[in-house]
């Protein structure tokens, strides 16, 4: 009557969590090198590109925006994970040169928050080449077979309940009904 997820349906679940945080990490990532780093304004805009597309990688996760839900780019798991990737790899370009320190800021602490953003990217990389790499072995069709057996099975436990609230006498043979 209360059904329950598979173990792939809960580890993709697992993975869509993960990327949100790894997003949500960098998107504060991008914050801290804009207060610790003097950034052009090429930089700046960069970095301000750089949380919308962290923003944008949320949304697309939580499946909340009609943008990333009609987009070909992000919905497809194989196009999803090169782009994710690539925005990785945009915040390991922009930590790698030579930075300098504003004034007053404590070069330790900045050190820190490059160190920071550059882990952040590379599982952000991490994840994109994850994507990439179950869009290539087609375990989004898996995932989608998934979450409509398990919508399937919610309804139907639904109805079941229902039916048990009407005739209260089936209470007794609930086990039967799972």
């Amino acid at each position: 009557m209360y059904p329950k997820r598979h173990y792939f349906h809960k580890m993709f679940i697992f993975i869509n969590f993960i990327t949100i945080v790894i997003a949500i990490l960098y998107g504060i990532g991008q914050f801290i090198g804009i207060a610790f780093e003097q950034v052009g304004p090429v930089q700046y805009v960069l970095r301000v590109y750089v949380i919308a597309l962290s923003a944008l990688v949320i949304l697309n996760e939580l499946e909340l925006s009609s943008l990333t839900s009609t987009s070909k780019l992000l919905n497809m798991w194989i196009t999803r994970g090169l782009t994710y990737a690539f925005i990785g790899v945009l915040g390991l370009e922009e930590n790698g040169g030579v930075v300098q320190v504003q004034e007053g800021a404590d070069t330790e602490m900045r050190d820190m928050g490059i160190l920071f953003i550059k882990v952040v990217a590379w599982m952000m990389v991490g994840i994109g080449c994850l994507y990439f790499v179950m869009g290539c072995l087609c375990l989004q069709i898996v995932l989608n077979k998934m979450r409509e057996d398990y919508q399937f099975r919610v309804q139907r436990g639904k109805e079941k309940r229902k039916e048990v609230k009407r005739n209260p006498q089936l209470f007794a043979n609930l086990g039967d009904m799972a």
